[in-house]
């Protein structure tokens, strides 16, 4: 495997307007929804969410991961999603995109408008945490801090990625994404003539959604590196962790690492 490379994605960066931002992450929800990579961890979510009734996804975006999460547990038909709230947090929230998504799913889903450090979670967000497709924008001293907050604070963790080191996976899906991006936009809510504007007129949202997907697989931890991030964060040894890889239908395969207190149901 390919060392991994820390590159720069154009929506991480604070100066990255709010507006282009959202566009993109509109688009990753869509895709999320559509193509439901994530169906693949309900095996290994299941157990965490009979023993955590409450999640509380970190850097969400505009959700569409939480959203294609939902519609592959009502899919299942198990007793255990009954009482499934999410809470959708981000550094840079998206409270329109959290809005049309909670009135979708009113009985499952809330979210907080103001930003939340998945470094530093507010005490009163108790639950299962989970991360889709975020974790691989942390460089390794940040990404095991928002696991030994976890192990801090005890809240058992989930981080799930699509994206995989592989560009020779991941080229071809890449290439035709702006493809993509051009034939769904008009369908993409709330309707926006900037949206139109920025992918047609000057395709700035293309061009950096093509970047961006590329660096995040560049970016994307191997189990083996998420188990020794997590080992770090938790030198005690209180949790127990698990990591591997998931074939996926919407994409090759869903890289994962979950960890509960030991001793905790789930897992």
């Amino acid at each position: 495997m390919k060392k991994r490379l820390h590159l720069f994605e154009f929506h991480d960066q604070p100066w990255f307007p709010a507006l282009w931002r959202d566009y993109l992450t509109d688009f990753m929800s869509l895709y999320a929804v559509r193509f439901r990579p994530y169906r693949a961890v309900v095996p290994v979510l299941l157990p965490m969410l009979s023993a955590e009734s409450r999640m509380v996804d970190l850097c969400s975006g505009a959700g569409g991961p939480v959203e294609a999460l939902i519609l592959a547990c009502r899919d299942e038909g198990n007793g255990a999603f009954a009482g499934l709230r999410v809470a959708l947090t981000d550094k840079f929230p998206n409270p329109e995109a959290y809005r049309d998504l909670q009135s979708r799913w009113p009985a499952h889903v809330s979210f907080v408008e103001s930003p939340v450090d998945a470094t530093c979670v507010p005490p009163d967000l108790a639950g299962f945490r989970t991360l889709f497709t975020a974790f691989h924008h942390f460089r390794p001293e940040t990404a095991r801090a928002v696991l030994a907050d976890a192990v801090t604070r005890q809240q058992p963790v989930g981080v799930f990625e699509y994206t995989e080191r592989s560009l020779r996976r991941w080229a071809l899906p890449l290439l035709c994404s702006p493809l993509l991006l051009w034939a769904v936009t008009p369908s993409l809510k709330p309707f926006r003539w900037g949206r139109l504007f920025w992918t047609y007129v000057l395709p700035v949202i293309p061009l950096a959604g093509i970047w961006d997907g590329a660096v995040s697989c560049l970016r994307t931890y191997s189990p083996e590196e998420l188990l020794w991030l997590a080992r770090s964060a938790d030198p005690a040894g209180g949790f127990e962790w698990q990591a591997g890889k998931l074939r996926s239908r919407g994409a090759p395969n869903v890289t994962y690492l979950v960890g509960k207190p030991a001793g905790a149901a789930g897992c």
